[in-house]
């Protein structure tokens, strides 16, 4: 089974790209959506950040407020990587759990990891892409999301520039261009995955 890492910075479009590959006949995983569910009201995780940063950042609904932990990760250095600290590890754990169920697959999966080069876990994947926008377009994509200006700067700032992200990259997927190109640049992709089967 070939293991196909995505990654990119906020609003770059990681997750149309994903679901692009998915429409191609790819297994697809998303740490976010993995995140999601680790965080569901009362489970370990959920306790262990209440525990950690009190119940302001739980909604009425009992969910995680997601503009108070915005407002965590992205205001303050120290506590993001608090946050980071709590967050990373059963993320990376839960995901290995899943791969190693998709283990016995024969199809590529494509899994999108946003933090892939800043928490070193390319090398477990057999490529990476790299989905890249230009800042201007990140910025006006979180804007469009309801994002205010300001938090929208400290989302880009916080994160390592996907400039930096190109270096590791096996391919670029570059989003500001029309949406039919991207669909071409993930045909072309996975064409190769499907003939080459792994051999890069």
């Amino acid at each position: 089974m070939q293991r196909i890492a995505i990654t990119g910075g906020v609003a770059e479009g990681k997750t149309t790209v994903l679901r692009m590959f998915e429409s191609c006949g790819a297994t697809v995983l998303s740490s976010d959506a993995l995140v999601a569910t680790l965080l569901l009201p009362g489970t370990e995780l959920w306790q262990r950040l209440v525990q950690e940063f009190g119940q302001g950042i739980v909604a009425a609904d009992g969910t995680l407020a997601r503009e108070q932990l915005a407002a965590l990760a992205f205001g303050d250095v120290s506590l993001r990587r608090r946050l980071n600290q709590i967050l990373h590890p059963p993320v990376v754990r839960a995901l290995h759990a899943r791969l190693e169920s998709l283990a016995c697959g024969t199809t590529p999966v494509l899994v999108e990891v946003p933090l892939l080069i800043e928490v070193a876990l390319q090398g477990e994947f057999d490529g990476v892409v790299v989905v890249h926008a230009t800042p201007a377009l990140q910025r006006r994509r979180l804007i469009e999301r309801g994002v205010p200006p300001r938090r929208a700067g400290q989302m880009m700032r916080a994160q390592l520039p996907t400039r930096c992200k190109l270096a590791f990259a096996d391919w670029v997927i570059r989003t500001h261009r029309p949406l039919e190109h991207v669909e071409r640049q993930v045909r072309r992709i996975w064409q190769t995955l499907v003939a080459e089967r792994g051999v890069y």
